[in-house]
């Protein structure tokens, strides 16, 4: 006796925020969903998150390289794929911003928005002789971001995960060809302006939001918050 095959089928349509590629995936399966579950409950932010881009790698048709994927391609392409595989809202617990006790909000993943700009400088000025040019950063260069640093240092390692190329008058300089520890050298030698230059950067850094309203359970008070970020959602 052979056994059916299950979900041979459907498939779907999304486009890849940063590449504006569209790609066909399908939802994810049990054995899948198994390994994202244990990744979550490790509390292990690294691997959790290398659970979710092996995720999307593998129910993607289309052949896409880890390390093109940004931060955000990350969080929306699961979103989406979540969405499909266990339903199209999720509960989450939000603070009530008077009495600060949690709240199960449900919120629909398919209305979640991703605001993408059109166009962005990525060349940035730091003296009249050098310059950089920047990219977002994968979602892989940032997984091994201790979980335990500070938000000074998580913004660090983020810009130094973004800088491509540093240009002087006689050369061009991808920091490929050099080490992390390099580049590490060059922004600690920055300024202050210099540094706040590419902190505005990665600040803008596009990510999911949504803003929700609620009525705090427990004092009754009218909540509007916006939830941003990939944590939030889940």
């Amino acid at each position: 006796m052979v056994l059916p095959k299950l979900n041979t089928s459907p498939k779907y349509e999304m486009v890849i925020p940063s590449s504006k590629q569209t790609v066909r995936y399908r939802p994810y399966l049990v054995k899948e969903e198994k390994v994202l579950l244990m990744a979550f409950e490790s509390n292990d932010s690294s691997q959790a998150m290398n659970a979710i881009i092996d995720t999307i790698l593998v129910c993607v048709d289309e052949n896409i390289k880890r390390e093109t994927l940004t931060t955000f391609d990350v969080e929306y392409m699961f979103t989406q794929i979540r969405s499909k595989s266990v339903g199209e809202t999720s509960k989450v617990n939000v603070k009530c911003e008077e009495c600060e006790t949690l709240n199960a909000v449900t919120i629909n993943l398919a209305e979640v928005e991703l605001d993408t700009p059109e166009s962005v400088n990525n060349e940035i000025e730091l003296t009249p002789e050098v310059s950089i040019e920047l990219s977002y950063p994968s979602a892989d260069s940032l997984i091994n971001i201790d979980k335990e640093a500070t938000q000074a240092e998580k913004i660090l390692a983020t810009i130094v995960a973004s800088i491509d190329v540093i240009k002087t008058e006689e050369e061009r300089v991808s920091t490929k060809d050099v080490t992390k520890k390099e580049v590490e050298e060059f922004v600690d030698g920055m300024t202050g302006e210099q540094f706040s230059n590419l902190a505005e950067y990665v600040k803008d850094i596009p990510t999911l939001k949504e803003n929700v309203e609620f009525v705090c359970e427990n004092c009754g008070h009218n909540n509007s918050r916006e939830l941003v970020g990939f944590t939030d959602f889940f």
